[in-house]
């Protein structure tokens, strides 16, 4: 476990290289981009470092401080979160610096695909590349708009038989795609010189894949937009592809065996669906980072919540508020407005539970009841085929829900001095 040094008035502070990134218009992201830290800190804060930075002590910065503000600052605490966080240390030459146990370094943070060429990127999401996807999707939409039957519906992803292997099959193609959205964002995440890293989360209990963009900061805002949307950006491209094979399929320009346009319709609708989950704002989604970078937020999704909570406060007395004010006022004002866009998003949460999900899982239930019931005897493919499913699915969800409730017994704890952003 660290120990952090303490820091007195005399103390000369050893400042890590850091990255600098306006925040908006009273924070500046800073960032330590080898270790995947970022603090957003108020613009007098950085003033500060830099003048520790420069070489002053303590009371010598705090002076510096008080003749620009009017204001005698305590720095004590912004020292401890900024050693914490590995952004300063204690000079090699103060006394009794190396008998405190400090660690002056951070862990530096592995990132997956280190070694690709920022050109291997590039030709993936340069202008060409993007040229090629907009036309791709282009014509998807045309072909949507034209001929709306041959787009794949809610009934596309339930299969009469053999349905574990058809599943099976699809889960395997998801697998495929899902690895392309995430490694979408890594390629154009590289493509801007940002190193990223691959892992498996949870959305609420179910499995996601993602991929972590915390390096983003350190980049300026219009370079971040690219990377945030070029996971949706493949799955439209890919889905559209899918939709033109369908549309060659019916005009007999190619030959496709009839399993192939059934996984086909099923991968489909899964994209769909995927799209769709975009628009789940209570949800830390693509384009949930998209509004949260162009309004200039740093934790929009928690700070939402935590402006709803303290509203429903104003009725459920025993629900304890928060203070916010230490958000600035740019960022409080959006939230206001992202309130009633979360809102919404659990809306059409709710439209897709009814509507797709619960219907689709019925189906299937009764299904699986029903060749289980009838027993090996009766039909022994149906009753292997309805066990497998019944036992995968069952896996799954045992998996997510591990996940989900391991994450509901973490509490995040606010600092007003800083605030680091998450990932």
């Amino acid at each position: 476990m660290t120990t952090v040094a303490p820091f007195t008035e005399e103390s000369r502070v050893a400042v890590f290289p850091f990255s600098r990134q306006d925040g908006g218009e009273e924070e500046v992201v800073v960032g330590r981009p080898e270790a995947g830290v970022f603090l957003a800190l108020p613009r007098d804060a950085v003033e500060v470092l830099d003048d520790l930075a420069a070489g002053r002590t303590v009371a010598e910065a705090r002076d510096l401080y008080h003749q620009r503000h009017g204001e005698t600052p305590d720095l004590a605490e912004f020292l401890e979160l900024l050693a914490e966080k590995g952004f300063v240390r204690p000079r090699d030459d103060e006394p009794g610096a190396a008998e405190t146990g400090f660690l002056p370094q951070v862990p530096v943070r592995k990132y997956h695909f280190e070694n690709l060429p920022e050109g291997v990127a590039r030709f993936f999401f340069g202008r060409a590349a993007l040229c090629v996807y907009a036309l791709v999707i282009a014509s998807g939409l045309w072909v949507a708009l034209r001929h709306p039957s041959l787009v794949p519906g809610r009934g596309s992803l339930y299969f009469e038989r053999f349905r574990t292997p058809k599943i099976l099959t699809v889960i395997g193609f998801s697998f495929v795609t899902l690895f392309f959205h995430e490694m979408s964002h890594l390629l154009a995440a590289r493509a801007t010189g940002v190193k990223s890293r691959l892992g498996i989360s949870h959305r609420l209990w179910m499995l996601v894949a993602e991929t972590d963009l915390t390096g983003l900061w350190a980049v300026a805002k219009r370079r971040r937009y690219l990377p945030l949307l070029a996971g949706p950006l493949t799955d439209l491209a890919t889905s559209s592809a899918i939709l033109l094979c369908l549309e060659a399929q019916s005009r007999g320009w190619i030959g496709l065996p009839p399993l192939a346009v059934e996984l086909l319709r099923a991968v489909f609708f899964a994209y769909v669906l995927q799209l769709v989950w975009q628009l789940f704002f209570f949800l830390r989604t693509d384009l949930y980072y998209v509004i949260a970078t162009w309004f200039d937020c740093k934790n929009l999704l928690g700070d939402t919540e935590t402006f709803l909570k303290n509203r429903l406060a104003r009725i459920v007395p025993s629900i304890q508020t928060v203070d916010q004010s230490y958000i600035p006022a740019s960022e409080r004002r959006m939230i206001r407005v992202y309130a009633v866009v979360w809102l919404l998003g659990r809306a059409v949460a709710l439209f897709l539970l009814f509507s797709v999900t619960l219907p689709l899982t019925f189906t299937y239930l009764t299904n699986i009841v029903k060749a289980l019931s009838g027993g090996w005897q009766a039909d022994t493919v149906a009753f292997l085929d309805a066990l497998t499913m019944m036992i995968l699915s069952t896996a799954l969800f045992a998996v997510g829900m591990g996940l989900w409730m391991r994450s509901l017994i973490r509490q995040w704890k606010p600092r007003a001095l800083a605030k680091q952003i998450p990932s």
